[in-house]
């Protein structure tokens, strides 16, 4: 079946981009069932696996970051969760949620491994981006992402 509209990482995009507002409002997680630890690696999953479904879709990185960003902010406020929650007093993401939110990423794999030619702009001379790297870096990317909260949060603690 064609659908008129596209679609990244399972939600529909029109020519305005998301409507956020309903993603907040319809997609609800069991967070009362599964924890709110588990909820947040589920948010993870789907805020990493939109960025990559934007990259892979012709969106520059820094758009797609943009949007996937937005999308995880929505789903935050949908399942009435703070982000603040998922992190250790030390500014790092909780294991539990680290552990989980790879398994989610990695859902995305395959994705990931077309949307790392289009992320890594420019490699150091003498590199070449070839399969092998492409699969190392897709392995190493669902952490990659992660540790880019961990960044903030820091900053953020630090008063930057």
């Amino acid at each position: 079946m064609i659908s008129p509209v596209a679609s990244i990482a399972g939600f529909p995009e029109g020519k305005n981009g998301y409507d956020l507002e309903k993603l907040e409002k319809s997609f609800r997680l069991p967070c009362d069932e599964i924890g709110n630890d588990d909820c947040l690696s589920r948010i993870f999953g789907v805020g990493a696996c939109t960025w990559i479904f934007g990259i892979k879709n012709g969106k520059e990185p820094s758009d797609a970051l943009r949007i996937a960003d937005q999308v995880l902010i929505a789903l935050l406020k949908g399942n009435k969760l703070d982000i603040n929650s998922a992190f250790t007093e030390d500014g790092l993401i909780k294991e539990k949620i680290r552990r989980e939110a790879t398994y989610r990423i990695n859902f995305c794999k395959a994705e990931t491994k077309l949307a790392i030619p289009k992320l890594i702009k420019k490699l150091p001379e003498g590199i070449e981006l070839d399969e092998e790297r492409i699969e190392n870096l897709a392995t190493v990317f669902p952490l990659q992402y992660l540790s880019m909260f961990e960044v903030m949060r820091k900053e953020k603690n630090r008063g930057l």
